[in-house]
């Protein structure tokens, strides 16, 4: 698995409220029971109806984890027939589907009659809120769209929110609009253009909304 996240978000300081530490629940996923853990037969890499095989900790009982890095067997020995293959490729597919009833819905702030949307991911969400504010005093009414994660995408949020044909523009940390060409991809839709930033700095409100203006004018 790959977390990505950007710069911003690693390196910023916040205050958060206060929270207590021992209310915090810990959800370790599918665990095997002491049971199957003694079992001489357990399999790392069981294949099972959501893709994801329990597990057990070390020196929990008899069971003993194997994982080779290549394509591998349920007992996770390496393995390359065809048939086994095919089967450990759709038990990781599978993974996938719970990933997209658990993923973070994208947060949407639409305004009745905007003329222009703007959708950003990660860090951009706080200069992109008060950019719409600028921009709303300056007569231009505009709704925005931060997606908290981008994989599994969010398909139907998203085609949803831009699917009114109108101006929209992605807000994004790259020099290749990378935001932009994944919607397309996975929607159909093409966005307006993108407002870009790569020079290592975040993106300032006033810059988001002078950009915005240039292309309204």
């Amino acid at each position: 698995m790959i977390i990505l996240t950007d710069q911003y978000l690693a390196t910023s300081y916040e205050t958060i409220p206060e929270f207590e530490l021992l209310a915090v629940t810990i959800d370790r996923g599918e665990l095997v029971s002491d049971a199957e853990a003694n079992n001489p037969g357990y399999k790392r890499h069981a294949y099972t109806a959501s893709g994801i095989s329990p597990r057990a900790f070390p020196m929990q009982g008899k069971a003993l984890v194997v994982t080779d890095s290549d394509e591998h067997n349920e007992a996770g020995h390496l393995i390359e027939d065809a048939e086994t293959r095919r089967l450990m490729v759709a038990k990781r597919l599978r993974k996938l589907e719970g990933m997209k009833k658990e993923i973070t819905p994208p947060l949407v702030q639409a305004i009745p009659n905007s003329e222009i949307k703007l959708v950003g991911w990660g860090s951009t969400y706080g200069a992109i809120k008060e950019a719409t504010a600028l921009l709303k005093a300056d007569g231009i009414k505009t709704s925005l769209m931060q997606l908290g994660q981008v994989w599994p995408f969010p398909v139907e949020a998203v085609a949803a929110f831009l699917n009114d044909g109108k101006q929209a523009y992605t807000v994004e940390g790259n020099a290749t609009a990378q935001l932009a060409h994944l919607i397309r991809a996975e929607t159909g839709i093409k966005i307006a253009g993108s407002i870009l930033k790569y020079d290592g700095r975040p993106f300032s409100p006033r810059y988001i909304a002078n950009a915005v203006k240039k292309e309204v004018r």
